[in-house]
């Protein structure tokens, strides 16, 4: 092969590795390398329309490691938000536009839910006294997909407490108690309207390590 040729295609094959990064957030590359950028699924055409609901990122360190999270911050604007715009007893992607993101280089206990280090979708169950959690190996998809290939590569499902907050919030917040991390455990809590929900996440000893002291 000539040497103009062979670089053409060194040129193409990078930047198709580039291109399939950058829509799948770098989806591509091993966890322990980075957790990469809070990015749009440009793989939907609901993507390149303006968005109501911005996409929002939540880092913090824990254990060892750090925890991102990627999600799409809907507002209430005057309406019934759980219970109507949000049913009761039905899947949800837990924000709005892409499923909501959990990005760890760490081992994690998420509910109870064990999970490696990697990348997985948050979804959730609202119910008026608790939630059901759920997590998902699937993040290369749109948030409302519950198909059936999504579905079965599911992780686990757990159960928590659903409280009142004091005052209403009008923009769906994800955020992590105590702020920053940096110890074995967080809450990772959701506020919308007057609901709170706190997701006891916590850092699990690599295998093979010498566990928590």
């Amino acid at each position: 092969m000539d040497r103009w040729p062979r670089r053409l295609l060194v040129v193409a094959l990078a930047l198709l590795l580039l291109t399939a990064g950058a829509l799948t957030s770098v989806y591509m590359l091993p966890v322990s390398w980075g957790l990469g950028p809070c990015l749009k699924d440009w793989t939907s055409p609901s993507s390149y329309r303006a968005r109501t609901s911005p996409l929002e990122t939540l880092r913090f360190a824990l254990g060892e490691g750090h925890v991102q999270v990627c999600y799409g911050r809907p507002s209430a604007r005057n309406r019934t938000v759980f219970g109507r715009l949000v049913p009761y007893g039905q899947l949800w992607r837990t924000g709005a536009t892409e499923p909501t993101r959990l990005y760890t280089d760490v081992p994690l206990s998420v509910a109870g839910i064990e999970v490696p280090p990697g990348r997985y979708s948050l979804y959730s169950v609202p119910g008026e006294g608790e939630w059901t959690v759920a997590l998902n190996r699937s993040t290369f998809h749109w948030g409302l997909d519950f198909s059936e290939g999504v579905l079965r590569q599911e992780v686990g499902r757990a159960v928590v407490p659903a409280d009142t907050t004091r005052a209403h919030v009008e923009t769906f917040t994800i955020r992590e108690e105590p702020p920053g991390g940096g110890g074995q455990m967080v809450g990772l809590v959701l506020e919308w309207e007057r609901t709170r929900v706190v997701i006891p996440v916590r850092a699990r000893p690599a295998p093979g390590g010498r566990g928590e002291e």
